[in-house]
């Protein structure tokens, strides 16, 4: 019987982030501009480069709500994928690991991610932020794998210190952080309280190993 777990953050800790941005982004785009949709996604994301609202140019401009458009870009099949060796050392870690998943967000959404992923399969327990009422850092997300797991061992990957390590560090797991290589929607910042941040530092999936 497994009595280990690996507990994994979702958005730019198992895939990029911005790539999901982008997924939407064309997707828009595609709806707006059928015949020929890759102008206004490249302007949409200049603009997002810029630091301007894309939603707002666009419902200037298309004279569509926003309702509309936040429906189309939070509940589309997004086109992302794993970050690169992610696959291959999640299934073999799940020999010796139970795995699960702790994110925050809406459940179509998220739930979108993990099918586009093929995370599904290998997924032992997964808690969306929409579906247990808590976002991180609150304890309950993570208590409620522990519950479900029943583990000896939890060991937790993240990516932001804001709020991914400090109710795991609490509860007595070791904490993991993947570096931002400067892609990340939510920079990292580490000049916080030291019960915030992880125990260890890698740059790359390839590195877990050495840590576990």
């Amino acid at each position: 019987m497994k009595n280990k777990a690996l507990v994994l953050d979702l958005d730019d800790t198992l895939y990029a982030e911005i790539d999901f941005l982008y997924s939407g982004y064309k997707h828009i785009s595609m709806r707006l501009e059928p015949e020929n949709w890759k102008p206004l996604f490249d302007h949409l994301v200049e603009l997002y480069h810029r630091g301007e609202n894309t939603f707002k140019y666009l419902t200037d401009k298309y004279q569509i709500e926003l309702s509309i458009l936040l429906e189309w870009y939070r509940y589309h099949s997004p086109d992302i994928k794993l970050f690169k060796h992610t696959w291959e050392i999640l299934n073999n870690l799940r020999k010796d690991y139970k795995l699960a998943v702790i994110t925050d967000g809406r459940s179509i959404t998220q739930r979108n991610k993990l099918k586009a992923l093929n995370l599904e399969e290998i997924l032992d327990f997964v808690v969306i932020s929409e579906e247990i009422g808590s976002e991180k850092p609150d304890p309950r997300n993570f208590l409620a794998v522990q519950d479900a797991l029943q583990c000896q061992k939890y060991i937790y990957i993240g990516d932001n210190p804001q709020k991914d390590f400090v109710s795991p560090n609490k509860l007595g797991w070791e904490t993991i952080c993947l570096r931002d290589k400067g892609d990340n929607i939510h920079k990292q910042d580490f000049n916080i309280h030291s019960e915030f941040l992880p125990h260890f530092y890698i740059s790359e999936w390839t590195e877990l190993i050495a840590v576990l």
